[in-house]
């Protein structure tokens, strides 16, 4: 057997197959999360090398400018927008159709999907006008940063957990079970608790966020016919979901980058289950206290 020349292994079988790239053989480990790496994956450091994944992790989970370009328009943001647009056209020349999609915990029985059609539901021009440019505001800034499906997941479980907050404040004020509720701030409160967190991890100043979010929370409790129950429910489920979300996201040894997508399909998918079921929970709470 030949002498091997300086930094070539001894033995070339010996060296583990790179995990994003099944059958290319790795020549190193990376020195953040211990996975092997092929040429392609390796990013050059000070000291040693890292993989592509840990690149994008913890501070910069985010996304630079050059993959939020590359990741294209934030359609999701703009369907969610279409939607709401769309719902408020019809169900202005349909008022029936209106009050059979709006949340009125006292009707959830026979109507359980208000829990999210309440959330592409408006009250007014100025209601819809406001909610679409915070949702254009916030949505245009993070989900090309996310992902569009990390987006979507994290706009639905929070406008449930909007939802889920404003069946549960019906056990502390019994009166709000006959009050209908429809709006996407829930939702958007959610985007807003994301935004935050999103700061937090790349360690940056949230100020700006958290005045923000207090002006607007306060500005629900003094004004009559808001539901600050949605904003707080969706702001909570918002932070919890991108917290998750991010966790997720970080590299795993022994984890390659199609198990990890899955993982984090999975995971969004129990989130979105998850809160459909605390709605249920605090619905059926609701009724062994209360009654029917």
């Amino acid at each position: 057997m030949s002498m091997p020349s300086y930094g070539q292994r001894s033995d070339p079988r010996a060296a583990p197959d790179c995990p994003r790239h099944p059958g290319v053989r790795s020549v190193d480990y990376c020195k953040r999360c211990n996975r092997p790496m092929c040429v392609d994956c390796a990013i050059p450091t000070e000291v040693r090398s890292i993989c592509v994944d840990c690149t994008s992790s913890k501070k910069r989970w985010m996304g630079s400018a050059s993959r939020a370009v590359a990741a294209g328009a934030p359609v999701v943001t703009y369907a969610m927008m279409a939607i709401c647009v769309l719902m408020y056209l019809v169900t202005s020349v349909s008022p029936s159709l209106k009050a059979s999609l709006s949340l009125l915990p006292a009707t959830l029985m026979t109507h359980p999907w208000t829990v999210l059609t309440g959330a592409f539901l408006h009250g007014g021009i100025t209601h819809i006008l406001f909610n679409m440019l915070s949702l254009y505001w916030v949505g245009r800034a993070i989900e090309p940063a996310m992902g569009r499906w990390r987006f979507l997941a994290l706009y639905l479980v929070s406008a449930l957990g909007g939802s889920a907050f404003i069946i549960a404040w019906c056990l502390i004020q019994p009166s709000e079970i006959f009050v209908s509720t429809v709006g996407a701030s829930g939702a958007v409160f959610g985007l807003f608790g994301a935004v935050f967190v999103l700061q937090r991890l790349g360690g940056s100043d949230t100020t700006v966020i958290l005045t923000l979010l207090g002006i607007n929370l306060v500005y629900g409790f003094m004004v009559s016919g808001i539901s600050w129950q949605g904003h707080i429910g969706g702001a909570i489920a918002g932070v919890a979901a991108t917290w998750v979300l991010a966790r997720m996201a970080r590299p795993r040894a022994g984890v390659t980058q199609a198990q990890q997508n899955r993982r984090e399909t999975v995971v969004a998918l129990g989130m979105i289950v998850g809160m459909v079921v605390l709605n249920a929970l605090a619905f059926r709470l609701l009724v062994e206290v209360y009654g029917a």
